[in-house]
C-alpha cells in the first residue's frame, strides 16, 4: 500500500467517523451536517457540503451479525463507500467493525462467492489498492448478499452479514451527485 493511499484511508476514516457522529448525536457546531439524499431498501446515500468540497457516501448495517460475544460490548457496525471532494478519495469501501481489530489481522468479504482479503486499521477495514475497491463495488453491484469476517483484538470471530438490496441505486447517485 502506498504512503498516498493509506492518507486517504485516514483521511477518509476520521471524515466518516466525524459525518457518522453527527448523524447518530447531533450536529457539531463545526463539521456540516450529514443530508440523507435517498433510502432504498437497505441502503441509504448522503451528502455533506463544506467549504473544501462535497462528499457523498452510502452506508449500510448488517442484516444478522453472528460471534461469541456479549452485543452490549461491540459499537457500532457498518459499511460505508464514499465519494471525498478530492479525486483519490473516490470509490473508497469502508467496514467499521464495532471493536479493535487484532493486530496485523486481515478481513474476508464475501460476495455471493467473490472472496476479497482487506486490512485492518483499529477498527476498520480497507482493501488493499484502488482497483480492489473498484471491483468489490462491481461485485457490490451485482450481488444480493456480502458476509465480512473479522477477528477482534480479544480473538473473538465475527460475522456480519448485509443484504445489497438498493446498493445499485444509491451508488449511483452518489456517482452522480459528487462527480
Amino acid at each position: 500500500m502506498t504512503v498516498k493511499r493509506s492518507f486517504v484511508f485516514l483521511m477518509v476514516a476520521a471524515m466518516m467517523t466525524a459525518l457518522f457522529g453527527i448523524m447518530l448525536f447531533g450536529t457539531m457546531s463545526m463539521a456540516a451536517e450529514p443530508q440523507r439524499m435517498l433510502t432504498e431498501k437497505d441502503w441509504q446515500a448522503f451528502r455533506v457540503d463544506e467549504d473544501k468540497g462535497r462528499t457523498c457516501f452510502i452506508s449500510s448495517i448488517p442484516t444478522k451479525s453472528a460471534g461469541k460475544y456479549d452485543p452490549d460490548n461491540r459499537g457500532e457496525v457498518r459499511v460505508f463507500v464514499s465519494h471525498g471532494p478530492n479525486k483519490a478519495e473516490r470509490n473508497v469501501v469502508q467496514f467499521v467493525a464495532g471493536y479493535k481489530h487484532k493486530k496485523h489481522s486481515d478481513v474476508t468479504v464475501n460476495i455471493d462467492g467473490k472472496k476479497f482479503t482487506l486490512f485492518t486499521i483499529e477498527g476498520r477495514a480497507y482493501a488493499e489498492s484502488e482497483e480492489d475497491d473498484i471491483a468489490m463495488i462491481r461485485s457490490m453491484k451485482r450481488g444480493k448478499k456480502m458476509t465480512v469476517v473479522g477477528t477482534s483484538s480479544r480473538g473473538t470471530k465475527t460475522t456480519d452479514t448485509y443484504s445489497l438490496s438498493g446498493f445499485t441505486k444509491t451508488k449511483n447517485l452518489i456517482d452522480k451527485t459528487c462527480s
